[in-house]
């Protein structure tokens, strides 16, 4: 327990911006971060006074802005695909569209099943981006 206090306090967000966590580790990561600040020992318990939805709030809205997890790692997943779709030409860019993308864009491509744990992550982020993306009709001003 404590070397996973320890490992916690040094949040592994390389790892989280590379790989897609599985929700059950999420939720013991979330579960050790709310240990940690409500209570004293593992076998002696405190009240939680604010649900811990409401200390993930901006500072400005009466929270702590503690993270949710798994939101946290979509998140760092989602900035791999953004800059993809914003700089294709760059060398990790080349290198995995012409790996898995040679006949289709990153929005519309599938994974096959021999890809990468990453090139999984950042299909998982492109799903995050797509959910949130419109297009506009203009003459780009």
């Amino acid at each position: 327990m404590v070397l996973l206090k320890a490992v916690l306090a040094s949040m592994p967000t390389y790892a989280m911006s590379c790989f897609k966590l599985p929700k059950s580790l999420c939720k013991q990561i979330q579960s050790v971060l709310t240990r940690f600040w409500w209570d004293i020992k593992p076998e002696l318990r405190k009240m939680y006074w604010i649900s811990w939805d409401k200390l993930t709030f901006p500072k400005g809205a009466g929270g702590l802005r503690f993270r949710e997890i798994e939101v946290f790692n979509d998140a760092l997943l989602s900035k791999h695909t953004w800059k993809l779709l914003r700089n294709p030409n760059s060398l990790l860019g080349q290198t995995l569209l012409n790996k898995y993308c040679q006949h289709q864009d990153i929005l519309t491509c599938s994974a096959p099943n021999a890809a990468s744990h990453g090139w999984r992550g950042i299909l998982a982020g492109r799903d995050i981006i797509s959910r949130g993306m419109v297009w506009f009709f203009g003459n780009g001003e």
